[in-house]
């Protein structure tokens, strides 16, 4: 007689748990905030994360084409081409202003971040970077309005000075640097090189998620979860900052084609302002904080994390 196998209803059991355990488990479905978060991130990189010597050669060649088109073409009046357009008043008068402080914030969130909580470093290595920026603009702005009231002349040779030329209705006849082409050039590469430390943000997310950081960082129990903590809590106010910053990046662009196409400047005092605005940018990030020197600031991103890359 043929022996019939019976299987055991728990022995059944284990072997349909152990087939469901070995299914892969579906992904959470992505809430609408969160891709919305995603695709809006992926957009400013796109623009913030250009390369900044592509931004350099793109800015330079749009003053001096756009200078030269300004020349050839006399373009009608419109209410861009007012110097007191909304605008102009409210930004532009202020536009060093807008950008130190989104750029200080931002500095300061991703800083205190990266460098687990220490204020000491955020601000000892990072927020002079600010100042020094901000020291630029008044300097060169400054030695633009000086260099024209030295070295110009009134249309009539009595009045000396450049405040009694235009008192009395006379034109001054001197070399005024453009102060919008310098002030807007310096704005975008100012940014284009600070928000350089979001763009490995998700891997510093990542390096937070890893086991024994503390001991592959060299760092204490305390500073791994302050950077931990700190992510997750700053992290929505630093993507609010990069949205805003990119918008007044495209504004800034936008006004320097304004300030190029419309004959505010000669195209030799345009082009003069563009370069002395490299330079600035040069000398700031190419030489001084390269040069790792003590009393130097730190380079966007430098961090005791080192999540990223540095030159």
């Amino acid at each position: 007689m043929a022996s019939r196998s019976t299987t055991h209803p728990r022995n059944a059991a284990q072997n349909g748990n152990t087939k469901k355990s070995g299914k892969k488990s579906l992904p959470k479905p992505t809430h609408v905030g969160h891709f919305m978060s995603i695709l809006t991130m992926s957009l400013c990189k796109k623009v913030l994360h250009i390369d900044t010597s592509v931004k350099i050669g793109v800015y330079l060649t749009g003053v001096l084409v756009g200078s030269v088109f300004s020349d050839i073409f006399a373009l009608p009046k419109s209410y861009f081409s007012d110097k007191k357009n909304v605008l102009n008043r409210i930004f532009m008068s202020f536009g060093f202003g807008w950008t130190f402080v989104l750029l200080s914030i931002y500095v300061f969130l991703t800083s205190f971040v990266a460098n687990c909580g220490n204020l000491k470093l955020v601000f000892r290595k990072h927020l002079p970077r600010m100042f020094l920026a901000a020291a630029w603009w008044y300097v060169m702005t400054s030695t633009f309005s000086y260099v024209d009231s030295v070295f110009g002349t009134c249309s009539i040779s009595s009045l000396r000075t450049k405040s009694d030329c235009l008192k009395a209705g006379r034109a001054w006849l001197g070399f005024d640097l453009s102060g919008h082409v310098f002030l807007l050039i310096h704005n975008l590469l100012t940014i284009s090189e600070e928000v350089k430390s979001f763009k490995a943000w998700i891997q510093l997310d990542l390096l937070l998620r890893e086991e024994d950081l503390a001991n592959k960082k060299n760092l204490s129990e305390k500073q791994v979860s302050e950077a931990r903590n700190s992510y997750k809590r700053l992290t929505p106010w630093i993507k609010l900052c990069i949205l805003l910053l990119t918008f007044w990046m495209i504004f800034c662009e936008f006004m320097l084609i304004i300030s190029v196409v419309y004959r505010f400047h000669t195209m030799t005092q345009k082009i003069g302002a563009a370069f002395v605005a490299v330079g600035c940018w040069f000398v700031t990030y190419r030489v001084l904080l390269e040069s790792k020197m003590e009393f130097a600031p730190g380079q966007p991103g430098q961090s005791v994390l080192n999540y990223m890359k540095l030159k």
